[in-house]
């Protein structure tokens, strides 16, 4: 609502009359105090997650599921996940992003009861399935993850992306670091829980961060929710995107496309990386070195910490070097920690080898999601975090499946050496078909412009439209001001 009434007060004003200033600065609070109450409901999510990716495995394995069973569950869960999300992006274009993400934490709320009353192999099954356990989301929301992601788009400047969602990702890399030392209290869990019934407080922790994100959640505004539910309009729709005649529009709409195809193709290989270690990873250090949850919660605990430590600083660094150029470096040096994990005889050593293997690996998260949202304009951008989101995901699937089998049949190693391999050409792929594309920092376009050409700016076709230049999502009001008198003529 409140996205409404500025739009209709910047009407009533008209050139060169002077702006309710006090509202603006109300608006800019409320979208700071929205990505603050996001920010935590991040944290507070993968608090669980954290604990159920060090234990989830390894209940089920107390429970008598074999690894091949084990590893079907999560891709299950995968499979679950991707083929949820496209829908959920593409109608949070048109309806809005927080009715999503709120049902997606009730149904984690529901799923966490529910695993927690009860260890029939059917509950626990479709619990997982709903509640993404066991997967390491690092504080997503499932299949409402792109809905989420462009609900953040809409709060910040496009400059600012690369730092923000940096941030967002770091406080989910604490939150499961926190969680992964709450998953070291089993075996004291045991002395009152016989057998696996140790592990099932846990789902309860789940059950109360839920029910707190609920209501954190009901108190961040959502840009322009009232104008898609009265004319099915993008929030922020720029007056450059009205001035597109049906031809440009066409064309822009062709090259969004082809950009999206080209992340959802290189992140496939990014995918199936990841789903052939990340998943069963407990469960590898539980078979290879006979450890339990005592020993890997410090372990992912540090992990997490760390990852978030270089998720904050992949951020500022983005800013300095650039998003692209930042991505692909580290990226590229974890594929040689990943090599080395599996052979290591000790796991003292290993420990140290995934810690730095993860913090270079997973610090770009917030940097390449601040890249995704770019890609295209406002009206899209559930769209393409959905994509970005199943293009990963169905692969990602597919490899607790592999892996399960794998290590079912003692190959312990050449899951690592094959996951090796899809990231060192993810990283390639990656550094060459987005070199030179930043958010915000691109020529614009000009509807009516000769002949209607396309943007100059990054090469392989990836320019950016003026939608994401850095005058769009000026929250400071004054600045705000002084652009609007510059572009009336009243300096």
């Amino acid at each position: 609502m409140e996205e409404s009434e500025f739009r209709e007060k910047e009407r009533e004003a008209g050139p060169g009359r002077t702006r309710d200033t006090a509202f603006l600065v109300r608006r800019a609070a409320l979208r700071r105090a929205g990505i603050r109450r996001l920010q935590a409901v991040k944290a507070l999510r993968s608090l669980g997650q954290g604990a159920l990716f060090v234990t989830f495995a390894i209940y089920l394995d107390h429970l008598g599921w074999p690894a091949a069973s084990i590893g079907l569950l999560l891709s299950a869960g995968g499979f679950v996940n991707a083929a949820l999300s496209l829908p959920v992006g593409m109608i949070s274009d048109r309806i809005g992003r927080k009715k999503f993400v709120l049902a997606n934490e009730a149904v984690i709320a529901l799923a966490a009861l529910a695993a927690g009353l009860s260890s029939h192999p059917a509950i626990v099954a479709a619990a997982s399935l709903l509640g993404a356990f066991g997967r390491g989301q690092v504080g997503m929301v499932g299949p409402a993850g792109p809905a989420e992601q462009a609900w953040i788009a809409e709060l910040v400047r496009p400059e600012e992306r690369s730092k923000v969602y940096s941030d967002h990702a770091a406080l989910g890399f604490v939150g499961m670091a926190a969680g992964s030392l709450l998953a070291g209290l089993v075996p004291v869990l045991s002395r009152g829980f016989p057998g696996a019934m140790a592990y099932r407080p846990l789902f309860f922790l789940v059950l109360g961060t839920a029910l707190v994100n609920l209501a954190l959640l009901a108190g961040v505004p959502e840009p322009g929710g009232e104008r898609r539910r009265t004319a099915g309009a993008p929030a922020f729709s720029s007056s450059e995107e009205r001035r597109l005649s049906p031809g440009e529009e066409a064309r822009l709409a062709r090259e969004e496309n082809l950009r999206i195809l080209k992340l959802g193709a290189i992140n496939a290989l990014n995918g199936l990386g990841v789903g052939l270690t990340a998943p069963l990873l407990s469960y590898w250090f539980y078979v290879k070195f006979g450890v339990g949850p005592e020993a890997l919660g410090p372990v992912f605990a540090v992990t997490y910490l760390a990852t978030g430590a270089a998720s904050a600083v992949s951020g500022r660094i983005a800013e300095r070097i650039g998003l692209v150029r930042s991505v692909v470096s580290v990226r590229m040096l974890a594929v040689l920690f990943l090599v080395l994990l599996p052979v290591v005889p000790w796991f003292w050593l290993a420990s140290l080898i995934h810690v730095a293997r993860s913090a270079l690996n997973r610090g770009t998260i917030g940097a390449r999601q601040a890249l995704i949202v770019s890609l295209v304009r406002d009206r899209r951008r559930g769209f393409a975090s959905a994509i970005n989101s199943i293009s990963a995901s169905f692969p990602n699937a597919l490899g607790p499946l592999i892996a399960g089998y794998m290590l079912d049949a003692g190959l312990l190693t050449l899951p690592f050496l094959a996951a090796a391999l899809m990231q060192f050409l993810y990283g390639a792929l990656f550094g060459r078909v987005f070199a030179g594309v930043e958010p915000g920092k691109a020529e614009p376009l000009r509807s009516g412009g000769p002949s209607g050409a396309a943007p100059q700016g990054a090469p392989g076709d990836l320019a950016l439209p003026v939608f994401f230049s850095r005058r769009r999502f000026c929250c400071h009001p004054a600045r705000i001001m002084r652009e609007r008198r510059e572009r009336d003529g009243n300096p």
